[in-house]
């Protein structure tokens, strides 16, 4: 059984993964839905710490937090059931699928057993590990709801269908209304505290953290070998939380570099003869942990990689871990004076806005170039266990640093006086064991690599004939070398890599093993250091010492002799530290990644990745080493295609690991963008063409892939589709991808935002050139050289037209659609919308995907605003055009509605509207006005769409009224008024109100209507259902037909102010020529009721509106209109009352003119209506306060309104 790994995000972890026996499991993901559904109701998960140790404690001891709210009784007892801590208490799976809270019933499936889950139960079924009911408090109990189920069931079936089957009707008998945060008792309260404590206890909270801590500083290790990690924290080993999704790792064998191989010292009780012997029984072992470590290691090696799917890599992005990668833990913080150079193409938290349209800058990640330790390390904690026995003091790491000169000088002259006497092996083994645990600090390997010791072990080295140790050697000088943070010049002298070259060369496998390894160390280590490759290709690396070396010479038959260990036959360890050295070496650049590339090391690289009996690490090792070569030397891709194919390279990217998908998009990136390298590209294309697979894979990894997957593959797809237009339905009529996209904008990770604005700039490019190859098919066809192939058929890529819906797919994609829509695109499809004015084959199909493409371009307004002139003499007039005669009515509404928005957009921009006035006159009245007849009696929604255009035409006076006035144009206006008032759209309102308050507008033409009464209802009825955006403009289209009606008397002067009462006050009096006014104007009589509750609305210009009417319905219709006053009389005197609470002077007086008016004509006219005596007298009493108010223009019509109520009732 493989190990569980130990990762997670804290905030979701069940209590018992941070206990040391405690593995993931369905109670376990349990806890962690239960955290999710209390987060989705609060806002948070139930358990927050700052630090790490904060956290844990929290859900180790603290009680779930009660739902704050009033909950459904059900959804607190299913939280509470999912965040019982103890697992074996915690809800089970075929309780949970018949829990009340869901409203649908699950698919029961039963799960498999868990073994590892049930061994831990039965671990923490101890006294010491388990709660009794009877003493925990109602929180970490099980739900009443449960008990009854729970008591009889084995945890072993507890998942299993024949246990759902045993419990189904206990539980849905059950009621769940029980409430489950309830206050513990004293007692249950103590022993609560208690079990917490022994929780507590049981867990090593600073050993988590201290792990935590440390995997995190490898996890930058991993990214970027030999870069400085700041720790900012006070206290080494606390994890800050920096967010409630951070991702820990909590397994203490993470390292990734090759485990510790046994090299016979670890048994001094062996001869000298007998020590090969003992190594080689080892070596046996030591072959079975390497390849778990190459499974290990493989999974490592992608930390950067898998870091993109973590939670907590949402709110720390690649970019951070490239600014903080860590040197391996041994690095010292002494070399200040190190250089840190940056290479432009890793640089993702630049400005994002600044888009590149090469999209080759945006094509690598910063893991691509990350170095690891060749050297396999040795554990400081395991040697520091005991210091071996040696006939000198030998100080700890900690003290070693701080000895004198004088102390160290008598040290090292021990040591080699022991390396160099007649010591014995076993005394030598020690001493090169103590030295292997002082390697492990960085300022005390910085020592002894630039001291005499160093210099000792390498003559040691070239002249030891025991392989025992030479290992021991080999395996001291490298690990030296890689924990060292600097070497002097002169060790260049030292003769090492003459040494080291002959242990590669040794008949001996582990001393070939660790030659290799430290071999390796010392070459990454120059590469580092040549001037020459730092100058023309700036590392992507710092080096280790700001000085410039010119000691190191390594030879051309060195290089050889490292890539000759790639040929098949080597030991497979030696095998992958000469990978591990390549990779390292080749992320330098330059003359460094030029060295290694040959045929033979190409070739050798593609046999490795390919072959199926390798080690996992191994494989993509060499996979990496071969991006890195072809990316420093790009012609090389046609040698790597030529061996494997671009279809099998693909093949990995849906069930490849982490790594191998990254290393097969860069390889298959590098081929596309290289592609005008190869002698005839088409050959190596077509069968990835053929790969059904590769559209569902990269979509996936788009869809669920790390963000550097996610970025890549984004990259990946733009190559394709700027390779061949063929690539464009399959990805953009998906939908999966644009929905997708959108979504990806808004992720933070600054590598995966520069890939996607890459990506978006590259498709947006093919779009211009795809819509030139249309128009020419279109304008081919209809000359009659090409025939359109049916969508359907299988030829359809092969013409151009079928592509057509992939522009509108973009531009329904919020991400591309400022892209696509550019001026030349816009032009394009001016251009198309008038050469499809002629029919064609296919051209039904085409014109409604055009329509749609243009119908979403208003979406976005400055497109418009910044490109009008291609609207307005272009596209608007086609639009016209594309309308007369077409026998699809979808067509036809796109073709109106396309141009209402457009001309929406242009008309409300002043500046536009001024400077292209003329134009605009020009398109609604010769193209808009000649097509409104048609337009209002075609089907719906055109007719409303034209109404409202024509209304926003009339209000910019580009149309005018007297264009319009025909009895049958008007007629037409208002013949929604004798329907159904419910499918009256405000547009007809404002449309009929625009007429009738036209100057031009004859009172005649609006009297032949009769509409009066239809109006009135249509007042009742949207004032009856509260219809706000119809008020107003209805109020206005009786105001508007009142005026219409008494404006041709002789004599009237229109004004706001009221004139009914005083010298004039026999204006309405006077003779009505019944052939100027509306004849049936009468009829608003009876609508005076809802006109008094409007002139009290708080709207201020619905009830000016409304009582302004009821003045000019008096003038026009006064015995009506004073029937229909009085008859409401106590509505006035409610407006009347309302004096003191800041009612429009204007309002009152009107209605105080109303008042004495109605008084007046009721008397004139010996009127008789039903009006009680307390109604007067109340209305008398208002008045009679208003009159004593000495507000200015109320005063005195109040006292004069007063004079004729007082009249009134005699006649009553």
């Amino acid at each position: 059984m493989l190990p569980q790994a130990k990762r997670g995000t804290p905030c979701y972890m069940a209590p018992e993964l941070f206990e040391d026996g405690g593995v993931h499991s369905f109670a376990s993901d349990f806890w962690a839905l239960g955290c999710v559904l209390y987060e989705c109701y609060t806002g948070r998960p139930p358990f927050v710490g700052k630090e790490f140790t904060q956290l844990v404690k929290s859900i180790l001891s603290d009680p779930t937090p009660p739902l704050p709210g009033s909950p459904s009784s059900s959804f607190v007892n299913i939280v509470n059931s999912l965040l019982i801590k103890d697992p074996a208490e915690r809800i089970k799976w075929f309780e949970l699928c018949l829990h009340a809270f869901w409203r649908t019933k699950f698919s029961l499936v039963a799960f498999p057993p868990q073994p590892a889950f049930e061994n831990m139960i039965e671990l923490y079924a101890k006294p010491c590990l388990s709660e009794r009911n009877s003493d925990r408090s109602s929180q970490s109990k099980t739900p009443k709801y449960r008990e009854k189920v729970s008591k009889g069931a084995s945890r072993k079936d507890e998942n299993s269908l024949m246990a759902l089957r045993g419990h189904e009707t206990a539980v849905k008998g059950t009621p769940i209304g029980c409430k489950t945060q309830t206050k513990p008792s004293g007692r249950a309260v103590e022993e609560k505290h208690k079990d917490q404590s022994s929780a507590i206890k049981r867990v090593n909270l600073l050993r988590l953290s201290r792990i935590a801590k440390t995997n995190l500083q490898k996890e930058n290790e991993k990214e970027n070998y030999r870069r400085p990690f700041p720790n900012s924290s006070e206290n080494e080993s606390e994890v800050k939380i920096e967010n409630t999704d951070m991702e820990l790792d909590f397994d203490e064998n993470t390292e990734e570099d090759v485990p510790d191989e046994p090299d016979g010292s670890d048994v001094p009780t062996c001869t000298i003869e007998g020590k090969i012997s003992c190594q080689n029984q080892q070596q046996l072992k030591a072959e079975e942990r390497d390849n778990n470590m190459d499974q290990s290691d493989s999974q490592a090696i992608s930390s950067l990689s898998t870091s993109g799917e973590s939670k907590a890599h949402d709110q720390e992005s690649s970019s951070n871990h490239v600014e903080v990668a860590s040197t391996p833990p041994s690095v010292s913080s002494q070399n200040r004076n190190q250089r840190i150079k940056e290479s432009p193409v890793s640089a993702p938290d630049s400005d994002c806005s600044k888009s590149s349209n090469n999209i080759s800058q945006v094509l690598w990640h910063p893991s691509d170039l990350s170095v690891r330790p060749v050297m396999p390390s040795r554990k400081a904690d395991k040697l520091s266990e005991v210091i071996p026995s040696l006939p000198f003091e030998a100080p700890q790491p900690s003290d070693f640093v701080k000895m004198s000169k004088e102390q160290l000088d008598a040290l090292n002259n021990r040591i080699i006086a022991i390396f160099g006497g007649n010591a014995g092996i076993s005394e030598k083994q020690n001493v090169i064991r103590y030295l292997e645990m002082l390697s492990n600090n960085a300022d005390a390997a910085n020592i002894l690599t630039n001291g005499p010791i160093m210099i000792m072990l390498v003559k040691m080295l070239r002249q030891s004939k025991t392989s025992a140790l030479r290992v021991q050697l080999a395996s001291l000088i490298g690990l030296l070398i890689r924990h060292s943070t600097f070497i002097e010049d002169e060790f260049a002298n030292s003769g090492i890599l003459g040494a080291l070259t002959d242990g590669l060369r040794d008949r001996q496998q582990k001393v070939r093993r660790f030659s290799m390894a430290a071999l390796g160390e010392l070459l990454f280590y120059i590469s580092t250091q040549n001037e020459h490759a730092r100058d023309n290709n700036p590392p992507e690396f710092p080096s280790k010492d700001n000085k410039p070396v010119s000691g190191w010479q390594v030879p051309n038959s060195l290089i050889s002799l490292v890539s000759s260990v790639l040929r098949k036959g080597e030991d497979d360890m030696t095998q992958l530290y000469a990978l591990r050295t390549i990779e390292n070496i080749c992320s330098q650049g330059g003359q460094w990644a030029a060295r290694f590339t040959s045929q033979d090391v190409i070739s050798n690289l593609c046999y490795i990745y390919r072959a199926a009996g390798k080690q996992e690490s191994t494989r993509l090792t060499a996979g990496s080493c071969l991006v890195r070569l072809v990316r420093f030397n790009p012609q090389s891709i046609q040698s790597v295609i030529d061996r494997f194919s671009l279809k099998d390279i693909a093949s990995t990217l849906s069930k490849g690991s982490l790594r191998e998908q990254q290393i097969s998009l860069n390889l298959l990136n590098l081929a596309f963008l290289g592609s005008h390298l190869f002698s005839n590209i088409g050959r190596y294309l077509l069968p990835l063409v053929e790969d059904k697979n590769l559209v569902p894979s990269l979509l996936s990894l788009i869809e669920q892939g790390s963000e550097v997957l996610r970025g890549k593959a984004l990259v990946f797809v733009a190559l394709l589709c700027k390779n061949g237009k063929r690539w464009l339905p399959q990805f953009f009529c998906n939908a999966r991808l644009l929905p997708t996209v959108d979504r990806l904008a808004k992720e933070k990770d600054n590598y995966l935002k520069l890939c996607l604005d890459s990506f978006l700039q590259v498709v947006a490019t093919t779009i211009p050139s795809l819509l030139d190859c249309i128009t020419g098919d279109i304008q081919q066809m209809m000359a009659g050289r090409r025939q359109i192939s049916a969508l359907t058929s299988r030829s359809a890529p092969k013409n151009n037209i079928n592509l057509f819906p992939v522009v509108l797919h973009l531009l329904g994609c919020s991400s591309f659609r400022n892209r696509v829509v550019t001026q030349q695109v816009l032009e394009q499809l001016a251009n198309l919308i008038q050469v499809v004015e002629t029919p064609f084959q296919g051209w039904d199909d085409f014109q409604i995907t055009l329509l749609r493409i243009l119908e979403s371009i208003p979406e976005e307004s400055p497109v418009i605003l910044e490109n009008p002139n291609i609207f307005i003499r272009g596209i608007l007039p086609s639009l016209a055009v594309l309308y007369k005669g077409n026998r699809d009515g979808n067509a036809r509404f796109l073709c109106l509605k396309i141009m209402f928005d457009v001309m929406d957009i242009i008309l409300n921009e002043s500046s536009l509207k001024d400077q292209r006035s003329e134009d605009l006159k020009l398109i609604s009245n010769s193209h808009f006005l000649a097509l409104y007849p048609t337009l209002i009696e075609d089907e719906d929604p055109i007719p409303m769409y034209a109404q409202k255009l024509l209304v926003m035409l009339i209000e910019f006076d580009y149309i005018k009224i007297s264009d319009i006035l025909d009895l049958k144009m008007v007629s037409k206006c208002f013949e929604f008024l004798l329907g159904d008032l419910t499918n009256a759209n405000v547009n007809n309102v404002k449309l009929c109100l625009a007429l009738a308050s036209a100057p031009e507008m004859d009172s005649k033409l609006l009297s032949q209507l009769k509409v009066v009464r239809k109006i009135g209802n249509l007042l009742e009825f949207v004032y009856a259902k509260d219809m706000e955006d119809f008020l107003e403009p209805t109020v206005g289209l009786c105001r508007a037909f009142l005026l219409c009606s008494i404006g041709s008397r002789k004599g009237f002067v229109y004004t706001k102010e009221p004139t009914l009462l005083g010298p004039i006050s026999s204006e309405p009096s006077a003779r009505i020529d019944l052939q100027q006014c509306i004849r049936d104007i009468t009829d608003f009589g009876s609508n005076v009721g809802v006109l008094l509750e409007l002139s009290a609305s708080h709207e201020a210009s619905i009830a000016d509106i409304a009582s302004e009417c009821i003045i000019l319905l008096l003038k026009a219709a006064p015995r009506e209109a004073t029937t229909g006053f009085l008859t409401n009389l106590p509505k006035a005197g409610s407006i009347l009352l309302s004096w003191r609470k800041g009612t429009s002077y204007l309002i009152l007086q009107r209605i105080l003119h109303t008042v004495g008016y109605s008084c007046w004509q009721c008397l004139s006219h010996a009127m008789i209506l039903s009006i009680t005596k307390p109604e007067i007298t109340w209305i008398e009493c208002i008045v009679s306060d208003l009159k004593s108010s000495n507000i200015p223009g109320l005063a005195d019509v109040a006292s004069l309104v007063l004079l004729e109520l007082q009249r009134l009732p005699c006649c009553v």
